[in-house]
């Protein structure tokens, strides 16, 4: 089933022209784009009615209430956000990147990213994934409260659930702490339980909430 994807833009041309680097892959669908630029409203109804997997937002200071606003639940689906941003991001996500995640954003590309790195993006996400620059996911880590989220953890548990908030893959986990990716995979799943929790996202909110 190919992934549905939903783009928001501030610019028309925008969005009809990341619609066209997607169309002829036959694991993606454009089901709608939006203008939410200018004087024109986000309808958060066509995302109810589309129902897609991934939205694809355009990010700037402008849109950031857009961001701020949005519902990443929808009739009981969550929605995985991706962000494409301009030369203003880095500043907006160094201070704002909680209340990013918090609103469903799961990945974040830059302004340099190519239509391949979109592409892997979008299937990253999609799979659950957490696609953030990994300076800036450290840094969040460093500096978030973990000491209740620690006490229900064994030190194991505790070692992988950070290095899945700094964005590591299953498979990246299992090189760096020389186990096989099997076992992270029974980990993450006994992490998820005992957190009642379902991915990496929650697990983001659960460690980063304040």
């Amino acid at each position: 089933m190919s992934i549905r994807l939903f783009i928001c833009c501030s610019n028309t041309i925008f969005a009809e022209g990341i619609k066209s680097l997607l169309e002829n892959d036959v694991e993606m669908a454009v089901v709608g784009t939006c203008n939410c630029g200018g004087e024109s409203y986000f309808d958060f109804e066509d995302i109810k009615r589309l129902k897609p997997d991934v939205v694809l937002a355009e990010f700037n200071a402008e849109l950031n209430t857009l961001v701020q606003q949005f519902p990443y639940i929808i009739n009981d689906k969550k929605i995985s956000i991706l962000l494409i941003g301009d030369r203003s991001l880095r500043l907006l996500v160094d201070r704002h990147l909680r209340d990013l995640i918090s609103r469903g954003v799961v990945g974040i590309l830059p302004p340099s990213a190519d239509s391949d790195l979109l592409k892997k993006a979008i299937r990253a996400v999609h799979k659950g994934e957490l696609w953030i620059d990994r300076t800036v996911l450290l840094k969040l880590v460093k500096s978030m409260k973990t000491s209740g989220v620690d006490a229900n953890l064994a030190q194991r548990e505790r070692e992988i659930a950070s290095h899945i908030c700094q964005g590591y893959k299953n498979k990246e986990i299992a090189e760096k702490l020389q186990i096989s990716e099997q076992t992270v995979k029974s980990y993450c799943n006994r992490i998820y339980k005992k957190l009642g929790i379902s991915d990496r996202l929650q697990l983001a909110l659960y460690y980063w909430k304040t």
